[in-house]
């Protein structure tokens, strides 16, 4: 004899039909509603290597473990006038999902007894994966010569981004250090994207073809418009020899 009768199961039935729906309609809810993975939801998900650390797909920052230390390729000093100095670095942030919005650092030349004679400190950005030039002008040696170029580095709060390479072209270079007054590097470029930049920064740096650096300046760019052509001068305060080419830099102010 049947424990319920035909009436019971099928409202049974209807229960469990009824049962079923409501849980895919509220696991659906769920679903659609719940917060996206994140760098920041404490919680080891995505494909990151740790707690919102780390990870190919997710692009969260490094775990500390993992973090690179800036790269420092050369820092070197330049007689301007009597007892001033020009002194860049070129960096290098080898975090490829690692930025900061203030990189402090200290430029310190030393004379042949190794006494500290000048000492300039200042801060920048760093965007993440970049090599970049630091450049700071007019340093004040006085009386002293300075025999060597230090440079210290500061403190470094990184936080998670992504590389913003430009799209700007460099489309000539002309290198005018001998017979022109002011000797002067003459660059042209141009805006390849399908946006106006703002706020360039472009350095650049004369070498020679065995890469000894000769000199290095630096000018800071309002805009370049979509398609934009613009022609950029560095000048230097006496001529400089030995010059084969020069690198640029350019980078975006955040």
């Amino acid at each position: 004899m049947p424990i319920f009768s035909w009436g019971v199961r099928r409202q049974l039935g209807v229960f469990a039909v009824f049962a079923a729906v409501a849980l895919l309609v509220v696991g659906g809810l769920i679903y659609y509603f719940r917060p996206e993975p994140t760098c920041f939801d404490n919680r080891q998900n995505q494909d990151e290597e740790g707690i919102d650390c780390g990870g190919t797909i997710a692009r969260c920052a490094s775990c500390s473990e993992k973090i690179h230390d800036i790269t420092i390729l050369w820092t070197r000093f330049f007689p301007t006038r009597q007892g001033v100095y020009d002194a860049a670095a070129l960096l290098e942030n080898g975090n490829q999902f690692l930025k900061t919005g203030k990189f402090v650092y200290v430029f310190k030349l030393y004379d042949e007894s190794g006494v500290l004679i000048a000492i300039r400190e200042n801060s920048t950005f760093i965007w993440p994966g970049e090599k970049f030039l630091i450049f700071e002008p007019n340093i004040l040696a006085e009386n002293r010569v300075p025999k060597r170029a230090l440079l210290e580095l500061r403190s470094v709060a990184w936080e998670a981004g992504e590389a913003r390479p430009l799209k700007i072209d460099v489309l000539k270079r002309d290198i005018l250090l001998q017979d022109s007054s002011p000797p002067r590097l003459e660059v042209r470029i141009k805006n390849q994207e399908n946006q106006i930049y703002k706020n360039i920064e472009i350095s650049a740096a004369l070498l020679s073809q065995e890469g000894d650096v000769f000199g290095v300046s630096k000018t800071l760019l309002g805009s370049l418009d979509i398609g934009e052509e613009k022609n950029v001068v560095f000048t230097w305060p006496q001529a400089i020899s030995g010059v084969s080419r020069a690198e640029i830099f350019l980078r975006q102010a955040p």
